[in-house]
């Protein structure tokens, strides 16, 4: 009797252990916070790049890449991988220089995920609204 009880209580605290292991993995509850898209006072236009930021909880050693994606809108296909962003973990965001194709809505979507596993993702709605040439720091809108 005396054997199955120090038996069943090494069970119970190894399995206690495992559990907050696994809950406290990296990664566990990593996510991306918020997205975002650094527009001039001329609104996004084709043609000039404007800067992506992604805030994540987690960096990618732990959770994994931060890759940003035109996941669809008016105009465009949905799913378009635009590339992985750059961490910073100085401020715990990644950023990424985009430069729209098309006119119109687009959700602009940063997605965190280590291969064969998603973690998390946010998007956010942008409307892109005419075309436009990059002039340095500033878009010159075209007629």
């Amino acid at each position: 009797m005396r054997k199955s009880i120090r038996l069943f209580s090494s069970t119970a605290a190894l399995g206690i252990t495992a559990l907050a292991t696994a809950l406290a993995a990296p990664g566990a509850g990593a996510a991306v916070t918020e997205v975002s898209v650094a527009a001039g006072p001329e609104g996004l236009r084709v043609g000039c790049s404007y800067t992506v930021t992604a805030a994540v909880d987690a960096p990618p050693s732990e959770a994994g890449e931060i890759t940003i994606i035109n996941s669809g809108g008016e105009g465009t296909g949905g799913g378009v991988r635009l590339g992985q962003a750059t961490y910073h973990p100085e401020n715990g965001t990644a950023t990424f220089a985009w430069t729209p194709e098309n006119t119109g809505r687009q959700n602009i979507t940063a997605q965190q995920f280590t291969p064969g596993q998603y973690t998390s993702a946010k998007y956010i709605e942008v409307d892109v609204t005419g075309y436009g040439v990059g002039a340095g720091s500033t878009c010159l809108p075209l007629p």
